[in-house]
């Protein structure tokens, strides 16, 4: 009887005087503590609200739920499928949806509904998932730049492979700490491929030169993001690049005059099929003729195999201590002797040209590198 009453007064009733009542009874519900018989009518007077035709009355409902945690789920998930005014209400500020309600909500809601589930405070990794695999780039967005969402690597792939043409995507990805390495190592590429395509680096030095500036840049991005990483997850990312096709003897090249030995002996062992353990081995303290018959089992050029060995000598002289270079001196020297052994016709005189200009780009990045260095120093 009470409910039939109250039906009769909300066809009579303005606008906001049933929104009015809508905040009422929501609240009762939520902090009344009300049982019984009263609890049921109130729950009978939303369910009535829900079909109300002014959405006000229905946001206000869904703004003084939101903050309650015993609320039936079923006035909980009408609210969600709402219009976007009254859904994001529910989606992104309910405390009494739990994960699988969540779940549930972003993967069937709309929308807006999605994006504000991932501008919550604290996103579960479940959540997250669906919104990778189903959301918009909205909420893809707001996903990523959310520090409250638990991201899993293969959410982290499935963002980038939808995702990874949209720059502030991209970005918002690359500043996240818990980004995978491999997933940001193809989000490198896709900026190398942006630059190499840009109009304005091809109108300032040409289709040619963009590509190769923008291909040196990514090999000396994956060298720097290699670096970076913890020792245990070496292995696993040296093949990631080799079964993606990213190693190059340009790469390798890279990364042994860097002295990232570490990625180097994996490379190593991944591309001549040996176990890392005997690579490592030879690359610490083997003879040069073992290193050299091992980058040559891998199908690499013989020049590149004197330089490789040349580099491993000086690196394995300055982490003992034996020798007063500094390690970003280790490019020139390199390149000095690379050009003597060619100018006299030495095993040198094998080097490929192309091996030369690298070893004069890595000398000049190693020269601007310590000038920086210097200059933060003395700031």
């Amino acid at each position: 009887m009470i409910v039939q009453r109250f039906a009769k007064w909300a066809g009579e009733a303005t606008t906001r005087e049933r929104a009015e009542a809508a905040t009422m009874l929501a609240e009762a519900l939520v902090h009344g503590g009300a049982e019984g018989s009263d609890r049921e009518t109130i729950l009978a007077s939303l369910t009535l609200l829900l079909e109300d035709p002014a959405v006000a009355v229905r946001l206000a409902m869904a703004k003084a739920l939101s903050g309650g945690r015993h609320v039936p789920r079923t006035l909980l998930f009408a609210l969600a499928a709402d219009v976007d005014r009254v859904a994001t209400e529910i989606a992104g500020r309910s405390l009494h949806l739990s994960c699988a309600d969540l779940v549930d909500v972003a993967a069937i809601g709309s929308p807006a509904a999605r994006r504000a589930i991932a501008e919550r405070p604290v996103v579960p990794l479940p959540v997250s998932a669906v919104i990778a695999e189903v959301g918009e780039a909205d909420a893809a967005l707001a996903l990523c730049r959310n520090d409250g969402a638990a991201i899993a690597g293969r959410s982290f792939h499935d963002l980038a492979g939808r995702f990874g043409d949209d720059a502030a995507i991209r970005e918002a990805l690359l500043q996240r700490g818990d980004l995978p390495p491999e997933v940001r190592h193809k989000l490198m590429l896709k900026v190398r491929d942006v630059l190499a395509g840009s109009a304005l680096v091809t109108s300032l030095f040409g289709q040619k030169r963009a590509g190769a500036m923008a291909f040196a840049a990514a090999e000396r991005g994956t060298n720097v993001l290699a670096e970076t990483l913890p020792s245990g997850q070496t292995p696993d990312f040296g093949e990631y690049l080799r079964s993606s096709g990213a190693v190059t003897p340009s790469l390798m090249l890279r990364v042994v005059v860097a002295g990232n030995i570490e990625l180097f002996t994996t490379l190593l062992a991944s591309l001549s099929g040996r176990t890392e353990r005997r690579v490592a081995a030879i690359v610490s303290g083997g003879p040069s003729s073992a290193l050299r018959a091992l980058v040559l089992g891998c199908g690499l050029p013989e020049g590149l195999a004197t330089l490789f060995g040349e580099a491993v000598s000086l690196w394995r002289q300055i982490a003992r201590g034996d020798t007063t270079i500094r390690p970003a001196a280790v490019p020139a020297l390199l390149l000095a002797r690379a050009s003597a052994g060619a100018s006299h016709g030495g095993h040198g005189g094998q080097v490929m040209p192309e091996a030369l200009t690298l070893l004069r780009q890595l000398a000049g990045e190693a020269q601007r590198d310590a000038a920086r260095e210097a200059a933060r120093a003395a700031a």
